[in-house]
């Protein structure tokens, strides 16, 4: 059994889906901790293209209640309930970026969905998403929550032991895991390692002159429709 473990990020990538359709299960992992107000997180932020660049789109979280505490696991965190306006303005960003493209009439609801769910936990929200995007898709993907599988190690034996609880055989990774997790703990563990290497596909993007990889999944569907996403996301 092939699995893939990832956080769930905020309106993801098009790699990540196709990860995702790759694998036999997805093991969410929202039980680790994260700084909600670190710029970097990308359970909160992601890229689209506004005028011919990629820019940015982000919405604000919730501080740790706890003063001094940094970290809070992903599953805890929340969307700021006073970022209402601020939310509207990241439906408006997507508008003003998108409504010429042949497919924005079509998916746009997707957005609307994410913005103006009252529920103000940050998981559940991404996860509804994505959800969403995957059934559009016709990934099916089984999905699994770190948080309910009881392991506490960290690094690299975390992914190796959420692997083995869920009987793994075949690890399959992002392209960029190389740097940083301990590939030789996964043979020890007899579990195979494959790496995601996507080859992102271009498609005609709004006012630009050179194609822009890596931005949100909306960005491809607006553009190219959920056919030819379709396509890509489930491209071995």
């Amino acid at each position: 059994m092939k699995a893939t473990i990832h956080q769930p990020d905020f309106l993801p990538w098009l790699g990540l889906f196709n990860k995702i359709a790759r694998a036999d299960c997805w093991i969410v992992l929202d039980h680790v901790e994260n700084n909600p107000r670190d710029a970097a997180f990308w359970g909160r932020r992601v890229k689209i293209a506004i005028n011919a660049q990629a820019s940015w789109l982000s919405i604000t979280l919730s501080k740790p209640a706890t003063p001094g505490v940094i970290g809070v696991p992903i599953r805890d965190m929340t969307v700021s309930a006073a970022d209402d306006r601020a939310m509207q303005k990241c439906l408006r960003t997507l508008q003003m970026a998108y409504a010429g493209t042949p497919y924005f009439a079509d998916y746009f609801p997707l957005a609307e969905a994410y913005f103006s769910d009252p529920d103000l936990n940050l998981m559940r929200r991404n996860m509804r998403f994505i959800e969403r995007v995957m059934a559009l898709l016709g990934v099916r993907t089984r999905i699994l929550y770190s948080s309910e599988l009881g392991i506490q190690t960290k690094a690299t034996q975390l992914l190796v032991d959420l692997l083995k609880q869920v009987g793994a055989s075949t690890y399959l990774c992002g392209g960029g895991a190389g740097g940083y997790q301990q590939d030789d703990l996964f043979a020890q563990a007899g579990i195979a390692l494959e790496y995601n290497n996507f080859t992102h596909p271009v498609y005609p993007q709004p006012r630009t002159s050179e194609f822009i990889p890596g931005l949100s999944i909306l960005d491809a569907l607006f553009c190219a429709g959920e056919q030819s996403v379709a396509r890509w996301v489930h491209d071995a």
